[in-house]
């Protein structure tokens, strides 16, 4: 199968990025054609016109021109598109199409129905903006980047491709990465037969830890929407031991809090081995959110390295962790409910028996062997489906 992966890289490498090039390198292994078509918003500097921006990111002649000319030279079968925001534009769904070939898209976040894609802002969940064809309220909360402009500029984006329906009409096949997430889409109008749930993957070399830790770990970027500051007032009124991996701008609280209580070890950012042996030797992970994840990829991680996690009742996190099984589910909103959680997860009977149970989970779903058959199913049924 010929494939085009297309990609609109982020500053901060993140979940998103690894996820892209790991799909790459599953499907090449495979054997199929596959090429990578990559911008980075590396690209955008103070400098950049931030008119020029907000119309592109509307409409970008530019990456039409150029996708449209390149598909229809290269004949590709799939064209599967993971981010499109904000230089590429909805514009290389039309020049997909227009050149023949089936379009794919993977809905990493909320970026459909939400125009901070988070469904969370000013520290709390917030779904304002969903099943609306524009997305005004957003206005008010300059919930892109907090800035107006910037807000404005995704709103008028999402407004003109609701009102010409590009999400239903021009793209073949929406992957899902979680449930939850394909429940946000259905709820506001999405054909069923257009969404299919496939979770990430994750593969690694570090091999899983079956005895217990002796210190809990959290991994990811310190920020509200983490819960942050949840975990650390958590762990400052314990003495249980805490590791945490990971950049952001709660770095300067993350470092108060570890000056001050010496059972909080803050690292920093650490490569992906150094950071899945961690992981690989923690008691559990703990993943706090205060907002929907789509996903959980760090919960994909630890299952994979046999870590049991603890993570918040809410969006696609709910959907992977077992009560009791391979980790427990707190409300984030509800004081001490987070040590509760730990409080019943320190009281099993069978900590290693988790441990094993939380490697199957990961066994099940999110191999790449699992995760390969899966969207070559997707594929194929988009393929052989009629056009609409």
């Amino acid at each position: 199968m010929k494939i085009l992966i297309i990609h609109n890289k982020y500053k901060i490498l993140g979940g998103e990025d690894i996820q892209t090039l790991e799909e790459v390198e599953l499907l090449r292994k495979h054997g199929n054609e596959v090429e990578l078509y990559h911008v980075s918003n590396d690209s955008i500097d103070d400098d950049i016109n931030n008119l020029r921006l907000a119309l592109d990111t509307v409409w970008s002649k530019k990456y039409y021109k150029e996708l449209l000319d390149k598909i229809k030279k290269e004949k590709f079968d799939i064209v599967h598109v993971h981010n499109f925001f904000p230089l590429l534009s909805p514009s290389i769904f039309y020049a997909a199409r227009r050149a023949g070939a089936k379009v794919i898209m993977t809905a990493h976040n909320y970026r459909l129905i939400c125009p901070n894609a988070l469904m969370y802002i000013n520290n709390e969940i917030c779904s304002a903006c969903v099943g609306k064809t524009i997305p005004y309220p957003a206005l008010f909360k300059k919930c892109y980047r907090g800035s107006f402009s910037a807000t404005a500029a995704t709103v008028a984006m999402l407004s003109v491709h609701n009102t010409i329906q590009t999400w239903k009409n021009k793209i073949d096949g929406i992957i899902c990465i979680s449930d939850f997430l394909k429940k946000q889409l259905s709820d506001v109008g999405f054909k069923s037969e257009q969404l299919h749930v496939k979770h990430n993957f994750v593969s690694s070399i570090v091999e899983p830890h079956f005895v217990s830790g002796d210190y809990y770990i959290f991994v990811g970027r310190t920020s509200d929407q983490k819960g942050l500051p949840l975990l650390l007032k958590t762990f400052a009124n314990s003495d249980k031991p805490l590791v945490i991996v990971g950049d952001g701008p709660l770095n300067n609280l993350v470092e108060e809090y570890a000056g001050r209580n010496g059972n909080i070890h803050y690292v920093g950012k650490l490569s992906l081995e150094e950071t899945y042996k961690k992981i690989a030797g923690a008691k559990a992970l703990i993943l706090p959110s205060q907002s929907h994840e789509p996903f959980g990829r760090t919960i994909a991680e630890a299952f994979a390295h046999g870590t049991p996690v603890i993570g918040s009742d809410l969006g696609g996190i709910s959907e992977l962790i077992q009560e009791g099984i391979n980790g427990f589910l707190f409300d984030p909103y509800k004081d001490s409910d987070l040590l509760n959680a730990i409080s019943r997860f320190e009281n099993t009977t069978e900590p290693n028996a988790m441990r094993k149970n939380a490697f199957d989970s990961y066994q099940k779903k999110f191999t790449s062997d699992y995760n390969y058959d899966r969207i070559m199913e997707i594929y194929n049924h988009v393929l052989s489906a009629d056009e609409s």
